[in-house]
Formats: structure tokens, sequence, C-alpha cells
């Protein structure tokens, strides 16, 4: 795994999947519409109960209950008392389906005689009608409740006043049970004291009836009322809000998506850079190759050539692998064995190319394809029929009838412009190199005990001393075992591996095969299919543009 933390390996496989994560967020926010779109509409009304005087009232019913006189507990009455009412009365008049799915909410601020009811519900209607009806049902109910602690009030004074007006009367009315001066005097006292006690009786009765009077005119008084009923045309749309949702979800589905970038590629076990496949394999970097379109350039009128966009990868390849530390024991010939990490690492084309361009070069190269499992050479350079390897090795043929030789370059030793189809020419001479290749066929039952036999050894050298270069395509030993009796037959070994495709764990199990005495030394490693800004940042230039232009030789 990559460990950079620098703001390039940060931002770096974001930008490289920046048109994925576009495409997510684009389908997150179509999603988001589309599912706006078919989501049932929500609206909310809102309306307000003035408390007034009667705030500060309680209903004997309400004290029982032990409810508080303050605001917030009228509004906990309104949502569980009355709300309850309010569905029970629209079940009961068959309109139960504007209460489904509908909420209402009543709230009271501190220190406020206002109390706001919200209500929710899926059509401007059905929400006006559920705030108005809540609103007019607790009115109602504190009304009543009001009323009929007045009406109580009222009968309490009333038998009051009955009895203070029954107790002046029997006063009055009571016989004198006394005769003579003392009944005289007794009288002229009780009399008196009659007289004495007869204002406060008269003040009380005034009380008690003006007390009577207030409360009979408050019977009718308004103490809680309504204010800005609510109406369908002042309902609030809610949900759902499209475009709204869309912008929501294109956002969230940009962040989730970048992060998921990043985390795949903290995560991915593939290698993506020039560095990392350095690092990974520890061998040294002997070219790194752009990805291109056709690799391979053919037609029926010219030989088949590399991309031009190729060519100076593919000599810097050549010049690596003539350093001294490559060369055979004898100085002048080279038996080079190319080996992979993972299938599809790009190799079989690499060989293909590089030959081509040592052919163009002047020099004489045989491809000698040790991929009995999945041979190509022959599709790529346009060759026809199966390859002749193992029939040369079981000795049925002899080297110059197995080999097959590439359609070669055009005679007479001038310089010829051949175009790549792409807008850019290469320039190669002609007539001075040439091409041979020993293909594979799937014919053979025991691929490795075929390359392990004594006659392969010999083939090689017999090979190493008719051309130039000997390259050996190879599957990766990782995959199969076919090329391990020849890693030590060789003179070097060259590791190619893809950016995007070889893993890591599969370089470094690679690195470790190699290691082993047996094996020939590695020459380095070919990173393939590299991004021409990655080629850029490691230093290569010219990986865009053309080499040379059409019609003369500009080098640029």
């Amino acid at each position: 795994m990559n460990d950079t933390t620098d703001a390039s390996a940060i931002f770096a496989p974001i930008w490289r999947r920046k048109w994925l994560i576009l495409i997510v967020a684009v389908v997150v926010a179509a999603g988001s519409y589309l599912y706006a779109k078919r989501e049932r509409p929500t609206y909310q009304a809102t309306t307000q109960v003035f408390l007034g005087a009667g705030a500060e009232e309680q209903a004997p019913s309400e004290r029982s209950k032990g409810h508080t006189t303050n605001q917030s507990d009228q509004a906990a009455v309104i949502n569980s008392i009355v709300v309850e009412q309010v569905r029970r009365r629209l079940k009961a008049e068959g309109k139960a389906a504007i209460a489904r799915g509908a909420r209402v909410k009543a709230k009271a601020p501190e220190k406020s005689e206002f109390i706001t009811i919200t209500s929710e519900a899926h059509t401007a209607r059905g929400a006006a009608l559920l705030a108005n009806l809540t609103a007019k049902t607790y009115i109602r109910r504190r009304t009543s409740a009001s009323r009929r602690a007045v009406e109580q009030a009222i009968a309490i004074s009333r038998r009051q006043l009955r009895r203070i007006e029954a107790a002046a009367q029997a006063q009055a009315e009571a016989p004198s049970k006394k005769t003579g001066s003392g009944a005289t005097r007794g009288s002229a006292g009780g009399s008196s004291a009659g007289a004495a006690a007869s204002p406060s009786k008269v003040l009380q009765e005034a009380s008690l009836s003006s007390k009577i009077n207030q409360l009979e005119s408050s019977l009718n008084a308004v103490s809680v009322e309504q204010l800005r009923p609510a109406s369908a045309a002042s309902a609030q749309l809610l949900s759902p809000k499209p475009r709204k949702d869309a912008i929501f979800g294109f956002v969230i589905g940009l962040v989730l998506a970048a992060i998921a970038a990043y985390a795949f590629s903290r995560f991915d076990p593939r290698l993506r850079s020039i560095a990392v496949i350095e690092s990974q394999t520890g061998y040294p970097l002997l070219a790194a190759l752009p990805k291109v379109r056709r690799p391979i350039v053919r037609s029926d009128a010219q030989p088949p050539r590399p991309s031009a966009h190729l060519v100076e990868p593919l000599r810097r390849l050549e010049s690596g692998l003539r350093q001294p530390a490559s060369q055979a024991s004898d100085g002048s010939h080279r038996v080079t064995v190319f080996v992979s990490p993972d299938p599809g690492d790009g190799k079989s084309t690499i060989v293909a190319d590089l030959a081509l361009a040592l052919r163009d070069a002047g020099e004489h190269v045989v491809i000698v394809e040790a991929n009995f499992r999945r041979p190509i050479q022959n599709r790529l350079l346009g060759l026809e029929g199966d390859g002749r390897l193992a029939a040369l090795l079981a000795g049925r043929l002899e080297i110059d009838e197995a080999v097959q030789r590439v359609m070669p370059a055009l005679p007479g030793g001038v310089e010829h412009l051949a175009g790549d189809g792409e807008g850019v020419a290469t320039a190669v001479q002609a007539g001075v190199g040439s091409l041979f290749v020993l293909g594979g066929d799937r014919s053979v039952a025991n691929p490795p005990a075929l390359l392990g036999q004594q006659s392969a050894v010999e083939l090689l050298r017999s090979l190493a001393d008719r051309f130039d270069h000997v390259l050996i395509d190879a599957p990766s030993p990782l995959e199969v075992s076919d090329v391990l009796p020849l890693l030590g037959a060789v003179d070097q070994i060259v590791v190619v591996a893809r950016a995007g495709n070889s893993r890591e764990v599969s370089a470094r199990r690679l690195r470790e095969l190699l290691q082993r005495p047996a094996c020939a030394p590695v020459a380095g490693v070919v990173a393939n299919c590299v991004a021409p800004k990655e080629l850029k940042r490691y230093g290569f230039s010219s990986v865009d543009a053309s080499i040379w232009s059409v019609g003369r030789l500009t080098p640029r």
C-alpha cells in the first residue's frame, strides 16, 4: 500500500476517477429527484389560540387530573387529549383518511399568551382542516370547562344567599316568650340585638348578590379565541422538493464517491504509479511505456511496426538491456526472458514491440513464445497458422523449418516514413534487420515437462548463436510453472508490471522467486500502460506529442 501522505497522493486517485465520481453524483441526483417526485406530498398549516384571561383559569376536570395552569400544560392537553378527540371525530364523520399519516403539534412559548398549533397532512386542505378543528375543539373544551366552573360558583353563592335570607326571616318571626317588664326589657334587648345584627346580614346578602350578577355576566364572556385560522392557500409544502433533493443528492453523491475513490486507492492492492512499481518489485526502472490504443500497427501494404508513441520508450528499454551488467558471458549475445507478476500485464505486446524496434534498428531477433496456455505472438505479428516450438523441441522439425519470419521492412535500405493511423509517422530503415517467431501452441499436454528438457536449453544456445537477440515471452511464473526451468538458462530477466493491473502481493512474491540463486540476474522492471500525467510527474517528457513530423525527419 502506498503510504504517501502528500497532497498529490490524496487527490491523485480522486482526480483519476473524476468522471466516475461525477457519474455517481449525477446518478444519485437523478435517483433523488425521481424518488422525490414519486413521494406523497406533505403540507403544513399553522394557527394560533389566544388564551387571554382564560390562561389563568383552570377547569375542575383539569384540576382533578393534576394539571397546572401554565401555557405548557395547556399545550400538553392539546397534544394528548384534544388531538385524540379530533381523530375520533374525523373517524366518526367518515374522514379518517385525512388523519391517516397526519401529525398535529401544539407549542406554547414561555411567558406568552399564545399557543401555536401546527398540523401536517398529505393535502393542503387536510392540513388546514386539522389545525382549525384542533383549535376549535380546544376552545370548546376550555369554554365548557369555564362555563361549568362559573355555573357551579353561581349555585354555591345562591345557596349561601338562601341560607342567610332564611336565617334572617326566622329571626324576625320568632314569638316573644316572656311578658312583663322583664320581658319588655328582654324584648327590647333582643330587638336591639336583632337590629344590631341586621346590617351585617344585609351586607352579606348584597355581596353575594353582586357576586352572582358578576358570575352570570361572565357566562357568555369569551376568554379563549382562535387567531389567524389556517387555510389551504396558506399551507406550505414541506416535501417533496425534487429540485432541492436532487441538488442535495448530487452533493452527497459527489462527496461519498470521492471518499470511496480515495479509500479504494488506499486499500487497492494494485500498483498504480511508477514509484510504487519500483518500490514493490525492488528493481530499477528500465522504461515506462504510455498507454496507447494500438501498440502494434499492422496493414496489408506495410510491415507491422510499433506505435510512434512507444518508439522512444522502446529505445530506452533497448539501451537498458545493452548495459554491461546485462551482457551475456561472451559479451555479444543476450537471451532475455520477460515475466510479469500477473496475467494481463501486457508482457507479450511489449516483447513484440521491442522485437520490431530492434529489427528496425538493424538487429536480427527471434521471439520464443514459451507460452503454451495462451499463445498470442502469431496474432500480434500477423502470422498465420499455429506455432511450431513444440514440434521443434520434440525433434520433429529443424530450426529453419520451425521459425516463421515476420513481414520484413521495405527493401532498398532507404528511410521510409510509416504512419500509425494516429496522425504520427515513424522513421524506419528498411531491409536491414530481421524478425522470426517460434510460436507456442495449445496442443502440449505438459508444458513444464517439455520446457524442462535439455533440448530446450540447447535450443536457446543455438538461437543465441544465430540471432542478436533471443526474446522469450513466458507466462507469469506465479500463475503457472512452465517457465521455471528456463529461469536459470537465460542471460537476464525482465519484469513487466502494468499500472493498475499488477498486484502488490504478486510483485513481492515474484521478487522473492527471482532472488533464488538458480535464477538469472534481473535487468530491471518495465512499467506498462502508464498514464501520460504520471510519466510527466516522474520526469519523462514528450509522451503525448509526435516524435517525428510527417514528410521529414524532425526530432523533438
